[in-house]
């Protein structure tokens, strides 16, 4: 199905299903913010209506991610751990965010699911932790609609003078689109691995979460502060 000139209805759905399988956990190697964006922009375009987009990923979110979080709570945490770690969702990167989740209750879901280099990880340790789905599933859905609303925001706003700029320099969406998910991998990978700890498969894994270049950037001045954080605290010991 293609996302990037959709007809109105099979654009939705396609964007419904895509964006369900990864809220469950389903690991979709298709960057979700740069899907946002996209949409946004097929919004602004007229492919189809900016409240039915915004309806249509509110519901996926909302039914994905309470999938995913459920599940987490009945499977247990040692079956968690034990497939989690081949999409980087290790044991010690879950229970460190549990851990904070424990400690900020829904604040933690809220804000964890805005920084491009947790949200991979958010609901599956709010599961593990042990966080009520009460207080779970407003914070979720109200850290999920601001992460994506300023993504298709972005879109929206953009996408007019970037598809007619496209149509004056005669090169589709399509490819484009396709170069800066590239792109956003490269700089993820190089981002992930500087840490040391990352593998390739959680550094893919955390891409398809967050791939755009105002993602890479946050990701990139979070870790730039942790590092200058970190020496001295270590100087307080």
């Amino acid at each position: 199905m293609n996302l990037l000139n959709p007809e109105p209805t099979s654009g939705l759905v396609a964007l419904f299903v895509i964006m369900l399988l990864k809220e469950i956990g389903i690991p979709v190697p298709v960057p979700s913010d740069l899907i946002m964006i996209t949409a946004g922009i097929q919004a602004a375009t007229g492919a189809y209506s900016l409240p039915g987009l915004i309806l249509v990923t509110e519901i996926a979110v909302f039914v994905g991610c309470s999938i995913q979080f459920l599940l987490v709570r009945g499977a247990g945490r040692s079956l968690v751990y034990r497939f989690g770690r081949y999409v980087g969702l290790t044991e010690a990167r879950l229970d460190e965010a549990g851990a904070s989740l424990r400690r900020r209750g829904p604040m933690a879901v809220f804000v964890g699911l805005n920084l491009p280099a947790a949200r991979a990880g958010i609901v599956a340790a709010a599961g593990i932790a042990g966080v009520g789905y009460g207080s779970f599933a407003p914070a979720m859905l109200a850290g999920s609609t601001v992460f994506y609303g300023w993504h298709v925001a972005l879109g929206f706003i953009v996408g007019p003078a970037a598809t007619s700029l496209l149509s004056s320099l005669n090169l589709p969406l399509a490819p484009i689109v396709a170069v800066l998910a590239l792109l956003g991998l490269g700089g993820w990978l190089l981002l992930r691995r500087r840490r040391g700890a990352a593998t390739v498969v959680e550094c893919v894994h955390t891409w398809t979460e967050a791939a755009c270049p105002a993602c890479l950037a946050a990701t990139a001045i979070q870790r730039s502060r942790s590092l200058r954080i970190r020496p001295a605290s270590e100087g307080m010991r």
